[in-house]
């Protein structure tokens, strides 16, 4: 039962994303507290750079653990997953930002619930599109 959970592509994404979500939280606290980020500009700064970095540790992550097969060369990995990977995080967060959030708002959601319900939206987004678009193997076709 458990080996059958732990196989499972989609408890390992959200696993991934946990990690990936610990990647971030130590990454901005390391930045602030350690690194002297202290000002509201470097704060910021330091939240783009953790936000990079646990993302870019996250595609590493989906690509190795969750999505296994498919390409590995450098140029289907850096000049093609890569940005998709990034294009797809970034649909989510406009989508949470500019739609989710106001629509939900609007309706009256708390604040807490509202982010946990565009957590799992933005979620759903990014698998999808990682199980679809950017993970997936190319078609190999038979020449002869």
């Amino acid at each position: 039962m458990l080996i059958k959970i732990y196989n499972n592509k989609i408890f390992r994404f959200l696993i991934a994303g946990g990690v990936a979500f610990l990647i971030n939280l130590f990454l901005i606290y390391w930045f602030i507290d350690d690194l002297g980020f202290n000002t509201p500009f470097l704060k910021n700064v330091a939240n783009v750079i953790s936000i990079e970095i646990s993302l870019i540790a996250s595609f590493f992550i989906y690509r190795i653990w969750v999505w296994t097969g498919g390409d590995w060369t450098i140029r289907d990995v850096i000049l093609i997953q890569l940005p998709l990977y990034h294009l797809s995080a970034g649909l989510a967060v406009l989508l949470r930002v500019f739609l989710i959030f106001p629509f939900l708002n609007w309706l009256g959601i708390s604040p807490g619930v509202n982010t946990m319900i565009g957590v799992l939206l933005g979620a759903s987004i990014n698998y999808v599109a990682s199980d679809s678009l950017i993970f997936k193997p190319k078609n190999k076709t038979n020449e002869t």
